[in-house]
């Protein structure tokens, strides 16, 4: 079965360049880093400060625990949907450190 240790931190390697190919698709042509869940939070929200947009990264993570719940272990895409999931996670750490700035108080 291999090492638990070292498969987990593979696969940290792995969501590195997941992150890096994802970023490039969707992050806006100005630059905004956070383009596609601004987009999604206007959309769904009307508005786009970070609690929201933080909603809206909840949001995109739910279709893919959906899509594991439909499926089980052993679905097509179960692989993929989990990693968009810890990706999703890494950014949401992201906004809620920003969240935190912005209110003044970075811990």
């Amino acid at each position: 079965m291999g090492n638990f240790s070292d498969f987990v931190i593979e696969q940290f390697g792995r969501l590195q360049n997941k992150f890096r190919q994802k970023h490039t698709q969707y992050k806006g042509s100005d630059a905004d880093e956070l383009a596609n869940f601004r987009a999604g939070a206007l959309l769904k929200y009307g508005k786009a400060d970070m609690s929201h947009m933080y909603e809206t990264a909840k949001d995109y993570c739910r279709k893919h625990v959906a899509y594991i719940e439909m499926h089980g272990i052993d679905g097509k895409t179960v692989e993929d949907s989990l990693e968009d999931i810890a990706v999703y996670a890494m950014i949401m750490l992201y906004m809620r450190k920003c969240s935190k700035q912005d209110a003044g108080n970075d811990q």
